[in-house]
Parts: structure tokens; C-alpha cells; sequence
């Protein structure tokens, strides 16, 4: 079921020997027979070792079925830390491989895409190393596209009061004129929604998340009827800072970059770049801090029991996210 599991398949004690010596009273007759009393020492202690052994082995699976194989991130999505090879043991650590891949829930469908390979540094300044691939970055973009969560309805009442910038037909006709003639005095909504799914990279110091969608304008009629304005084609570029909270994962971005081009426009013609800055500080000020709010809850790490991480340090390296953490196990 991929949990890890151990279990003591032979034990062989010896103990090569064992001398003992009285002292005082009667030790000069007790000494007599001390070949005899160190024999059954040895004979004792080679009979108590290995059941303490196999004691011992067997209390390890109790804790190591604390393992979150499955754990739970929302309504939408799980990710599922299952073991798919047995571990790699050498005289100073233990390497497991976990699958780490988001599934939506009850429903594990793969992605049309395969982890990269990858390998750990040769780290050992802290007790325990976690890497988290790009590919399981890209099964969480893959997993909540297909639940359909990808789009966004954005409205004036998410643009800050402070902003001078409006969603309204006054504000959008200063750049678009045709749209304040044919629908004015009227409040705006915006549909952002993403055409595929986004693609998330790591290199060195770097994290990129490309993103490709579109966005619907439409005017508000009085009566709430939705009247299309046009359709912009989007394509855009965001900056994601990772960091570790208790024992999970998080996140938050920052835009780069976003190109726009015209799908269809049902107010006449008009240039793109003119309503390009508008667009970009609506996703700046009102897009992002909704999507980093939701990122900034995490999502669960591998974890045993009442584990704690204590001082985690992330590095972005090549294909792969690095956490180099000391543990400590409460309870």
C-alpha cells in the first residue's frame, strides 16, 4: 500500500565474553568459580539480546503508520506520498523515494507528463532532506485545472478603495471610447480563466509559473444581464517565493510579465496596449493576493507522527525544491 514497513527477518547475538571478580567476604571462593559464572553471563546475555531486538524493530511500525501516505489539501485535492521503491540504507541515512503527486480527491487520474530525474546533494548538515520535484508543482496545476477551479470572476468590489482605478465603463472608456458610449455609467466584470494548464519551473534561486488563459469583459446591465465587451488572450509570467510553515509548503507570487492579444472584441476594433497597464494592476491588485492568500494555507509535507520541523531552510535548485530541516518528535 506503499507505507514503509519493517520487519526482522534474523538475528544472531554473540557475546564473545565476559569476565566477573568478587571482591571481600568469601570472594576468594567465588572466584574459584567465576570461568563457570562468566560462561552463564555470556549464555544469559546472548539469550536476552535478540528478543530485545525484535521488540524493539517491531515498535518501529506503530510509528511509521503515522506515515500521511494520503494526505488531504482542500475540497479539490490530496496528494499521495506512497513509498515506490523499498529505501536505500547506508551506515549514516536512509533514503525513500515518496511518489508526492496531487490527485483530485477519489479520483487519481495521471497527468499527460512524467517526473524528471533527479538527484539529492551530498547535504548532511541537517537530520532530515526533503526534495519536492517540479512535478509535483505541475500535478497540483494539472489537478485543479481539472476541477475546474482555474477562473476567476474579478469585480470592482476586490479592487482596494483606494485604488483611483475603477471597474467601471467611465474608467475602461478613457482607454476603450466606443465602451463608455455604448454602455455608460455601468460597473464591470472581468472572467479570467485559464486555457491550459499552467506550467511551474525550478531553476537555481528560481521559480517561474507560466500561465496561458483569457479574459472576458463584460458590462453590467441594470438589471445584472452580463453584456460581452471583449476577449483578451493572456499569457503571463509570475515569480513564486517558497517557504516552509510548521510541516507544510507555501507560497506566493509575484507577476512578471503579461502579454495580451485581441480574441474578439464585440465594441469595434481598439488597440490591445491600451488597456494593457489597466489590466495588469487589476491582476496586481486584486488577482494575485486572492490566489497567494489561498497559497499561503500550504500544503502537507511527508510527516511521522507528532513531528516538528525546526529551523527549515529551502533552496530552488534544478527541477527540484531542497528543505533541509533538523526534527523533533513530541509525545
Amino acid at each position: 500500500m506503499g507505507r514503509p514497513v519493517v520487519s526482522n527477518t534474523n538475528c544472531v547475538a554473540t557475546v564473545g565474553s565476559a569476565k566477573v571478580k568478587f571482591h571481600g567476604g568469601a570472594s576468594w571462593l567465588y572466584n574459584l568459580f567465576s570461568k563457570f559464572i562468566n560462561k552463564a553471563l555470556c549464555n544469559a546475555l546472548q539469550e536476552q539480546i535478540c528478543p530485545l531486538v525484535e521488540k524493539t524493530v517491531a515498535g518501529l511500525n506503530p510509528k511509521l503508520k503515522t506515515l500521511n501516505v494520503l494526505a488531504k489539501v482542500d475540497k479539490y485535492a490530496e496528494i499521495e506520498y506512497s513509498m515506490v521503491s523499498s529505501p536505500a540504507v547506508s551506515q549514516s541515512s536512509i533514503d525513500l523515494n515518496l511518489k508526492g503527486e496531487f490527485y483530485n480527491i477519489g479520483k487519481h487520474q495521471e497527468p499527460p507528463f512524467t517526473p524528471a530525474v533527479f538527484s539529492l546533494p551530498s547535504e548532511n548538515n541537517n537530520m532530515l532532506y526533503m526534495a519536492l520535484s517540479a512535478f509535483t508543482a505541475n500535478s497540483a496545476a494539472f489537478v485543479y485545472n481539472k476541477a475546474g477551479i482555474l477562473s476567476l470572476y474579478i469585480t470592482d468590489d476586490m479592487v482596494p478603495k483606494s485604488s483611483p482605478f475603477r471597474l467601471d465603463t467611465k474608467t475602461f472608456g478613457v482607454f476603450i471610447p466606443q465602451i463608455a458610449k455604448q454602455y455608460p455609467g455601468l460597473m464591470m466584470k472581468l472572467l479570467l480563466r485559464a486555457e491550459k494548464n499552467p506550467s511551474i519551473t525550478f531553476q537555481p534561486k528560481n521559480a517561474t509559473l507560466q500561465a496561458t488563459g483569457t479574459l472576458t469583459a463584460y458590462a453590467i446591465q441594470h438589471n445584472g444581464t452580463l453584456s460581452p465587451l471583449f476577449v483578451l488572450n493572456l499569457e503571463s509570467s509570475v515569480s513564486a517565493d517558497v517557504f516552509v510553515r510548521g510541516l507544510s509548503v507555501a507560497g506566493h507570487l509575484t507577476l512578471n510579465e503579461m502579454k495580451l492579444s485581441l480574441g474578439t472584441s464585440y465594441v469595434g476594433p481598439f488597440q490591445v496596449g491600451s488597456v494593457d497597464s489597466a489590466l495588469q494592476t487589476v491582476l496586481k491588485i486584486a488577482v494575485i493576493p486572492i490566489v497567494n492568500v489561498q497559497l499561503d494555507k500550504g500544503y502537507p509535507l511527508p510527516a511521522l507522527g507528532k513531528m516538528n520541523l525546526v529551523k527549515p531552510q529551502i533552496q530552488i535548485l534544478k527541477d527540484y525544491v531542497l528543505i533541509g530541516t533538523d526534527v523533533d518528535f513530541t509525545g
